[in-house]
């Protein structure tokens, strides 16, 4: 276990805080690909690192900080996602790609090609959703997000498998879509 961690178990709020500021930009990520630009975005993430404030006496480091504060994020989002009705997602603004010389085509294919791929996420079901965010957007291993999400590494390449399954499907169904997202995986 860090030092830094260590010293937040024992109440020292300025290595809780050093852990906020190190870790709020990857919680807001897993937050925002989960639910999108939602009005709650925010008190979502708020809520993360007060769920990990009161759990931190229990966080025995047998995995990363990083690993565990993503699973309390994904609880407090599915909990979040499951209270409110499907939705399309929208493109957020602090999600915008960065073409700084690119050219404005690009920008906007790029831009395009995130809301479609946020408008897919939306139409998967939450725990594959989850699944494909963390393993694929966040790139951490299927074992780490079965850990994560409490679930055999067998159910998450079967969860992975089934959103890729859907992705390529409506891909195929619609080939301009299927342009748009590689045109703004480019970027």
């Amino acid at each position: 276990m860090t030092a830094l961690v260590e010293r937040a178990r024992q109440n020292d709020s300025a290595a809780f805080r050093a852990l906020f500021q190190a870790h709020v930009a990857g919680v807001h990520r897993i937050v925002y690909r989960m639910v999108g630009p939602a009005s709650d975005l925010d008190d979502m993430v708020q809520t993360v690192f007060v769920e990990a404030f009161r759990s931190l006496p229990a966080f025995r480091g047998e995995a990363l900080f990083s690993t565990w504060l993503a699973r309390i994020a994904v609880r407090v989002t599915m909990h979040g996602v499951r209270r409110r009705p499907p939705r399309a997602l929208a493109l957020d603004e602090q999600q915008e790609p960065r073409l700084d010389a690119a050219g404005p085509e690009r920008m906007v294919a790029a831009r395009e090609g995130l809301a479609m791929l946020q408008a897919l996420l939306a139409e998967l079901r939450p725990k594959r959703r989850a699944a494909f965010v963390l393993h694929v957007l966040e790139g951490y291993s299927m074992d780490e997000v079965g850990a994560i999400l409490n679930a055999s590494t067998a159910a998450i390449k079967v969860r992975v498998h089934d959103a890729r399954r859907h992705i390529e499907k409506r891909c195929r169904k619609d080939p301009r879509l299927a342009e748009v997202l590689i045109a703004g995986g480019r970027s």
